[in-house]
């Protein structure tokens, strides 16, 4: 009976958000807000649960969280490979643009959708000087890396409940040290300091909560640590080697210093942090046991950490504006979504398609079609050569962390120093690795 009313419930919400959006003026907006903030808790506990539901009940395509979310494949892919309109969002948060960086390639348009050429420049800017030092620098430096990693997977086997902390701190220090090239100790502040800005529960602490509506409202008279905080990160970012010859120029928008750490403190903690680690424990708790990978193969490990992001992406949407109005199936039937719609492509739900993958929700890491059609790191297909127009820069040091992890994890060597009463064999480390809570 419970089961019943809720799904009535869900029906009647997406039902009216549907005709919300499809009649846009300033009073349906306000209605569309209140109906965002109202599923907003619901979804961020699991968002994968919170899709999926909705998604037996409407089909793939769906009003939701007060935009229509898309989880047709093939919608999924022409918003990704279309230029793109940006509005302030974070995944599913609605964001206040003068509490986050100022000049946040998430929230920039496409030149070709109406917005101007900095998102390309910085784009460019990205793939041509940023990472590749970062790359040479995990290469030339591999011993120091390799620890890192090497310390966060045994350290996450102590206990369940400090499993995901312990996987986050390991990716803070690899991810910094490798971009602003500063080496972060395991027990820095500074490891503190940015493992509370991105995955504190509360918006008077987390970066991204903080700048997050209505969130950011509530506790904006409230946020003086989360201030601190982001001046103590920028400050690091600043006075690190990324920045010592550091002058504003096109290239980077002409941005200050200031600016310009508070910007790559946002790439790194969202994307770089945030993304990998979800990454990293998909690859650590959602890989089975016996699944047949060959780790001594690179790229049979590689199909591996593909598979496993395919099953739980660590990205779950692309929001972007309809720059015109689009004809979908929405709630099960034909609808014309107005130009000035937000549109939340599903990663997530695209992936477990089961129109494009078989069997989706068995992992499988040799589908014939995994390399070609996985959709992730706001690309169709992988491919570690080519910058595209909006790919994600850092997509081959994920895949390299990701693919390191997954070896390391499951060589027993890995574990022998360490004094512990803890069955270190392959099957016992995986045994003891369930899904956070």
């Amino acid at each position: 009976m419970c089961v019943m009313v809720f799904h009535l419930l869900h029906r009647l919400s997406s039902n009216i958000q549907l005709w919300l959006i499809c009649h846009p003026n300033c009073i349906t907006r306000f209605f569309l807000f209140f109906f965002y903030a109202l599923e907003l808790i619901p979804y961020t506990r699991d968002p994968k649960a919170f899709l999926q539901k909705r998604g037996r009940l409407f089909g793939k395509n769906f009003a939701a969280l007060g935009r229509v979310i898309v989880g047709e494949y093939d919608l999924l892919v022409g918003i990704i490979q279309s230029p793109q309109k940006r509005g302030y969002f974070v995944g599913t948060f609605l964001l206040v643009p003068r509490m986050l960086a100022k000049c946040f390639s998430l929230f920039l348009s496409d030149e070709d959708a109406g917005g101007s050429a900095l998102h390309a420049s910085l784009h460019n800017y990205f793939w041509a000087d940023f990472v590749p030092p970062a790359m040479a620098r995990i290469e030339e430096q591999e011993v120091v890396f390799t620890g890192y990693l090497k310390s966060g997977i045994v350290a996450q086997q102590s206990s369940e409940k400090t499993q995901r902390m312990e996987i986050e701190k390991m990716t803070i220090r690899y991810i910094f040290h490798a971009f602003i090239g500063t080496p972060l100790s395991d027990d820095s502040s500074q490891v503190d300091v940015i493992h509370s800005l991105m995955f504190s529960k509360s918006p008077m602490f987390n970066y991204v909560l903080g700048g997050t509506k209505p969130f950011s409202t509530l506790t904006a008279c409230f946020q003086c640590g989360r201030n601190k905080d982001i001046r103590t990160i920028k400050n690091l970012i600043i006075e690190s080697p990324l920045m010592s010859d550091y002058v504003p120029m096109a290239q980077t928008g002409n941005q200050s210093k200031e600016d310009f750490a508070e910007m790559i403190f946002a790439i790194l903690g969202i994307a770089g942090v945030a993304g990998t680690s979800n990454l990293l424990l998909e690859v650590l708790t959602a890989i089975p046991v016996n699944a047949p990978i060959d780790l001594g193969d690179k790229k049979d490990v590689m199909f591996a950490v593909l598979e496993a992001a395919r099953m739980r992406a660590p990205v779950n949407t692309v929001n972007v504006i309809l720059p015109q109005a689009k004809t979908m199936i929405a709630n099960g039937k034909e609808t014309i979504i107005p130009a000035g719609a937000v549109v939340g492509g599903s990663i997530g739900l695209a992936s477990l398609d089961p129109a494009m993958f078989e069997q989706p929700d068995t992992f499988n890491h040799h589908r014939d079609n995994l390399v070609k059609m996985v959709v992730n790191f706001n690309a169709v297909g992988f491919d570690p050569v080519g910058a595209g127009t909006r790919q994600c820069p850092g997509r081959n040091v994920a895949m390299k962390i990701a693919s390191d992890v997954l070896t390391l994890s499951r060589n027993p060597d890995t574990f022998k120093a360490q004094n512990s009463n803890i069955d270190r064999s392959v099957h016992g480390h995986y045994d003891l690795l369930a899904p956070p809570k």
